[in-house]
């Protein structure tokens, strides 16, 4: 896929490691457990401290795990002057829209509410977004090609 300068691309992410980090964690808990059981056979510890290190251990690798199978099934949000393809978190299904059958759009603090010709509604949500400027990014390349509609105000 060639990005050109009309094309947004942006995997939503908010976790502070990386894949890369988390398997190096997952590694390195796995090593320092066995570790722990070998040190223990040859009565280098004692069986206390054997079972502690593997229980913190186990901790971090259950913690790297839940965070790796986060991060496989996250959002991601891709556009570019024809399309909106975009993958919610809890959703196996990805959303395509043509930027011709978009009518208008709203923003919201965390989503973004595209109305299509046909009065459809569909949610964009930004809530996996934890970058302002990305936020901003997204707004800025939608009112380039569809118009933006203002929220109601709630009167007081």
């Amino acid at each position: 896929m060639m990005k050109t300068e009309n094309t947004f691309y942006l995997k939503c992410d908010n976790c502070l490691l990386s894949k890369n980090h988390l398997i190096t964690i997952l590694t390195t808990a796995s090593g320092l457990t066995l570790l722990s059981f070998v040190l223990k056979y040859y009565q280098a510890i004692t069986p206390v401290n054997a079972y502690l290190i593997s229980s913190v251990c186990a901790l971090f690798a259950v913690l790297s795990l839940y965070q790796l199978f986060k991060e496989s099934t996250g959002q991601y949000i891709f556009m570019d002057n024809e399309e909106i393809l975009f993958k919610q978190s809890r959703s196996t299904d990805e959303i395509r829209l043509r930027f011709d059958g978009l009518d208008n759009f709203e923003t919201r603090f965390s989503e973004i509410i595209l109305s299509t010709k046909e009065q459809e509604k569909i949610i964009l949500p930004l809530n996996e977004v934890a970058n302002k400027q990305k936020r901003w990014e997204i707004k800025e390349f939608l009112r380039q090609r569809i118009k933006q509609i203002k929220a109601n105000a709630v009167a007081a």
